[in-house]
């Protein structure tokens, strides 16, 4: 009989233990959702930030948010393993405006916890800004790489994924094509083609908070081609080509290059001189044409250059070509 009540005794007392083991002393295995800042704005849209205790159960979390306390809106709820530490957490949403109520909700079979309710003001932004070294244009149309390197810890095999947000660089940040992997260095390269438009890309981790690159501009410039006609008259010649898209009512140069002695911080080698100018003109929708019947005073090698004051797309030349002068004017 007494040893029948000892095992009893053990019994109860191992169960106790497990029992106690199983439940958070604060919370009962039950999540902890905590409300954080916002982060990455740019226009109605941004970040909404927090972190999540899981507890015992894998839990569901997601960001009310709306104009009032009532919210009205949600995002797409992510899900975390249980666990008992604290996990940052991060979605994106649009339409978000000044005053715009906005908190963090974290669920689970163990529990419910709603964060604290916190509101959007303009004091609460924190603005940052990157300079980042303009690129060369890219050609309209054509493909453009971004590649860089994810450093630190966990860096490779990392998913990540590109976005762009383009001319005038108003709208939120859109996946662009499918995500890729870090290889062995950290080191990754995506390719976007046909790109129509100007725009600025950013690199992001696929983590319940998200990790961003620094903004990279691209920009993109009008695709001019230039051709050359001669004619029975030495240095008269017809000099005409196509613009892409179509850029009706523009200037556009012909342009000789000169060689010119690097100075300052620049390293160029050559410079051009505008010689003649005219308009370009409409073909289609998707494509303009110029043309020209020029005497040309100086041999040497000319581009067609298109001038693009304002706009998604920026000024671009075209492959330059040898043109000879006539004899009087022929300079060495």
């Amino acid at each position: 009989m007494a040893s029948a009540l000892a095992a009893m005794a053990c019994t109860t007392a191992i169960f106790s233990l497990t029992s106690q083991a199983a439940a958070s002393p604060k919370t009962g295995g039950k999540p902890v959702a905590v409300t954080g800042a916002i982060s990455h704005i740019r226009g109605t849209s941004a970040e909404l930030d927090g972190t999540v205790l899981p507890g015992t159960q894998t839990v569901s979390y997601y960001f009310q948010y709306g104009p009032t306390a009532a919210y009205g809106s949600q995002t797409t709820p992510g899900s975390l393993p249980p666990g008992g530490t604290r996990v940052k957490v991060g979605q994106t949403v649009t339409g978000l405006l000044p005053g715009f109520h906005y908190r963090l909700v974290a669920t689970s079979l163990a529990g419910s916890s709603d964060g604290r309710d916190k509101t959007y003001t303009t004091k609460s932004l924190k603005v940052r800004f990157t300079v980042v070294k303009p690129t060369e244009p890219s050609i309209f149309g054509g493909v453009v790489t971004i590649s860089g390197n994810l450093s630190g810890p966990g860096n490779v095999g990392r998913r990540i994924e590109l976005q762009a947000s383009h001319y005038p660089y108003l709208e939120p940040f859109a996946v662009t094509g499918a995500p890729i992997v870090t290889n062995a260095a950290g080191a990754f390269i995506f390719r976007v083609s046909p790109l129509a438009t100007s725009a600025q890309f950013r690199v992001a981790t696929l983590d319940p908070r998200p990790i961003y690159s620094p903004l990279v501009n691209e920009q993109v410039a009008v695709h001019v081609t230039l051709k050359v006609r001669t004619s029975s008259h030495k240095g008269l010649v017809r000099l005409y080509g196509t613009v892409s898209p179509a850029e009706v009512g523009t200037r556009v140069y012909f342009q000789l290059s000169k060689p010119t002695r690097p100075g300052g911080k620049s390293e160029k080698t050559t410079r051009f001189s505008t010689q003649f100018a005219t308009v370009v003109k409409r073909a289609t929708t998707s494509m303009s044409r110029f043309s020209m019947i020029v005497s040309v005073r100086q041999r040497g090698r000319y581009r067609a250059y298109v001038e693009i004051k304002k706009g998604p797309l920026v000024s671009g030349g075209s492959s330059t070509v040898t043109l000879s002068a006539g004899p009087s004017t022929n300079k060495r």
